[in-house]
């Protein structure tokens, strides 16, 4: 194969891998708190067989209000930490909460959201509320409001983004370098949810230059086969 044909191949498989990621960050563009993944090309590729690699955007999304008390939203930076229905500890900004049957607090993946004394629960019957601080409070079935009891605080953490990844799997880890100590200035937006950080337009702007690219090497590609044909079919001849 051509030194062009090379080049051209493995920029084509990076453009194939950049649609992929474009493809997943507009399919949770609507999924609450969700971090988008970024594409970048390698360079050296034709050399090194690389094809790229995908790193995270951890910025903020907005806040959209909701006025579910159960609803939050971590207010600038700042992470939960949650136990995944398989036991493993992460990291979360997704904050559509509920009370599943078991009395645990829970967000809409089923991730059970940790206090400063493990998962959080919740007496059934109970009306809860949540403070700024992620302070966890409840008034039992019956009792007026001079029966609060507190439960805990909600663990909030606040970890280099260096030190986190995000898997397969769409959820962020951290790693054992990450800071995962309660950070008390850690605050919420109650009420509210983090919307997705994927920016929806700047997404399908870029798809469509990625199909362009992709055409356009195709082309290129066609091109470089043909001049070789012709080129072996004149050294026949001589």
């Amino acid at each position: 194969m051509s030194t062009v044909l090379q080049l051209t191949a493995a920029a084509s498989r990076q453009i194939l891998n950049a649609q992929a990621t474009v493809t997943h960050n507009l399919a949770n563009a609507g999924t609450t708190a969700f971090k988008a993944d970024l594409f970048y090309a390698e360079q050296g590729y034709a050399k090194s067989g690389e094809s790229g690699s995908t790193t995270v955007d951890f910025s903020a999304g907005n806040m959209s209000y909701t006025g579910n008390d159960l609803d939050i939203a971590i207010a600038g930076e700042g992470w939960m930490q949650v136990l995944t229905p398989s036991g493993e500890e992460i990291v979360s900004r997704r904050g559509d909460l509920r009370i599943n049957p078991a009395g645990n607090l829970v967000d809409a993946e089923q991730n059970q959201i940790l206090g400063d004394g493990g998962p959080i629960n919740v007496p059934a019957g109970s009306q809860v509320t949540i403070g700024a601080d992620g302070t966890i409070s409840y008034i039992p079935q019956g009792e007026t409001a001079l029966a609060t009891v507190v439960l805990g605080r909600i663990l909030l953490v606040n970890p280099d983004p260096e030190n986190l990844a995000k898997g397969l799997d769409g959820n962020i880890r951290a790693n054992a370098e990450a800071n995962l100590e309660p950070a008390a200035n850690v605050q919420l937006a109650i009420g509210a949810l983090e919307t997705s950080n994927v920016n929806s337009i700047a997404s399908m702007v870029q798809m469509i230059e990625l199909s362009r690219s992709f055409e356009s090497h195709i082309q290129t590609m066609k091109s470089a086969d043909e001049l070789d044909a012709s080129s072996a079919s004149l050294m026949r001849l001589e």
